[in-house]
């Protein structure tokens, strides 16, 4: 059975610009907001770069001009999902969203010609809705089957500038998809390490924030962020840390990382250490850290059978069970549909069968974490 679609709405209650810094973690006031102009904006297409399961995104334009009311749409178009069911309430909601937008602008507009007696030479029209869009993320093996984009609406209806507003929409392409928030990609405690980070760039450029009362207190519950190269860019509006004229403010954390310098290097399991000898931990070029399977899975309790002939492992503990095969992206939970974890199951020259750290907090519901340069499953 499918889940329910309010899992697809993530930061349609935000309201902050994604502007992309890759290199640093830390974007200053050259991101500037937009001002209450028509956005230009080249339709936005994944064509070139389909490949290994990636999906395609293509955008809708839908313009308006009157005196009252400019509107200059972009509206991307998800295709080549694994999920089509989610795909098409994903490329529906998108739509409404923009639609809303639109007529919400179109009614205050009307509201206030009234109020002005029909001349809109007293008022700052015409008023307007833009919005532009990016893609940073394609869902295919080398994005780790993730889906990243966003759509930037900029909103003017009088005054010195109008408010940009982010919608960004980050996916787990698989089989049954589902939204990804900063939870699995950084652990349970997502938030004290990404506040950790922005604390230590913010204490860098301390002239660009505000002070004291106003100044960073943490990221949010539906904090905006969205994914690029390896990395989550969590992002900040105007006004929400700094001032308006500063812009809009940026931070990229390397996801495999969890904030740290190094990918986590050692695996403690049950409380227990365990040495290089009994599998060691390592981090794919899409940044995921896999974890040695069978060693960590008996410490947590599970029993482990070996299929030669299918060369999958069937792991039992109760009334859990799961099986993990060779080169599949593919990880069942007691026989329901499987799960794609963005990166397959692999068996290195050391005899071990490797799987994503993911599949210890998904799959058998454990408990993990990145603390320093530990990977820690309990």
């Amino acid at each position: 059975m499918k889940k329910s679609f309010k899992l697809l709405t993530l930061g349609l209650a935000g309201s902050c610009l994604l502007a992309a810094s890759a290199g640093t973690s830390y974007a200053n006031s050259a991101v500037q907001v937009p001002a209450a102009t028509s956005v230009a904006a080249e339709p936005v297409s994944a064509q070139a770069s389909v490949k290994e399961g990636a999906v395609q995104v293509t955008t809708k334009e839908i313009k308006e001009d009157s005196p009252e009311l400019s509107v200059d749409l972009q509206i991307p178009v998800i295709q080549g999902m694994k999920d089509t069911q989610y795909q098409d309430e994903l490329n529906d909601i998108i739509y409404r969203h923009a639609m809303k937008d639109v007529e919400a602008v179109r009614k205050q507009a009307q509201r206030d010609l009234a109020a002005a007696n029909g001349s809109a030479s007293e008022l700052a029209m015409p008023y307007s809705v833009d919005s532009i869009v990016e893609v940073s993320a394609l869902g295919g093996q080398g994005d780790a089957n993730r889906l990243s984009l966003r759509v930037v609406t900029s909103v003017y209806t009088g005054g010195a500038h109008g408010m940009p507003r982010v919608d960004a929409y980050n996916v787990l392409n698989a089989e049954e998809a589902q939204k990804i928030e900063l939870k699995d990609l950084f652990g349970d405690n997502y938030k004290a390490i990404i506040d950790k980070q922005i604390s230590q760039e913010i204490a860098k450029h301390p002239d660009d924030f505000f002070e004291d009362a106003n100044a960073f207190s943490g990221i949010t519950d539906t904090q905006s962020f969205q994914i690029r190269d390896g990395k989550a860019v969590i992002v900040f509006s105007p006004y929400d840390i700094a001032p308006y004229a500063a812009g809009i403010q940026e931070f990229s954390i390397p996801i495999a990382q969890g904030g740290n310098s190094s990918a986590p290097s050692s695996l403690i399991v049950g409380g227990e250490a365990l040495s290089a000898k009994q599998g060691s931990l390592y981090t794919t070029a899409a940044g995921t850290t896999m974890v040695p399977l069978r060693v960590a899975a008996e410490k947590l309790g599970f029993q482990l059978k070996w299929n030669q002939e299918q060369w999958s492992a069937e792991l039992s503990k109760g009334a859990v069970w799961t099986s993990v095969y060779k080169g599949k992206d593919a990880y069942t939970i007691n026989k329901m549909a499987p799960l794609s974890l963005g990166e397959a199951a692999v068996i290195k020259e050391d005899g071990n069968m490797y799987v994503p750290a993911s599949f210890f907090s998904k799959i058998l519901k454990a408990d993990v974490t990145v603390t320093g340069d530990q990977l820690v499953i309990k």
